[in-house]
């Protein structure tokens, strides 16, 4: 079984945002911490940290695990439970998601409580970092 955390964080002052993974399973820890593409929408960062949650066991091969993504964005949740969400800005990663969770064997998606999810928080709030060192 798979366990993968996703959050994101954004400047919107900076325009920069990035995402945080925390992947568990047996004899698995990994931590990532992904700069995200200019951008100040904090909805569509939440939809691409977890995007690339969806895709890390495609690209390791490792579709065939139950896998359970932990997400504290209530949209991201919400519009994966309903297979729709309603703004159409967010359509074409929410797409991609879906179409990246039907390779996957058998899943769950779970919202957590902010406070549950620290350790993807503070992995996309270095993406940022990374980001400002690369600036200067």
């Amino acid at each position: 079984m798979l366990k993968i955390y996703s959050d994101a964080a954004v400047s919107p002052n900076e325009k920069i945002a990035g995402a945080g993974l925390v992947i568990v399973g047996d004899n698995l820890y990994e931590q990532l911490a992904i700069p995200l593409s200019s951008m100040e929408d904090n909805h569509l960062a939440e939809l691409l940290a977890f995007s690339h949650a969806v895709n890390w066991p495609i690209e390791q091969h490792r579709t065939d695990e139950w896998t359970i993504f932990h997400t504290d964005s209530q949209l991201v949740a919400e519009a994966i439970k309903k297979n729709h969400i309603k703004n159409s800005l967010y359509a074409e990663v929410f797409q991609s998601i879906m179409t990246s969770l039907a390779h996957l064997s058998l899943y769950e998606v779970k919202w957590i409580p902010e406070k549950d999810n620290k350790g993807a928080d503070n992995l996309a709030k270095q993406a940022l970092a990374k980001q400002r060192k690369s600036r200067k």
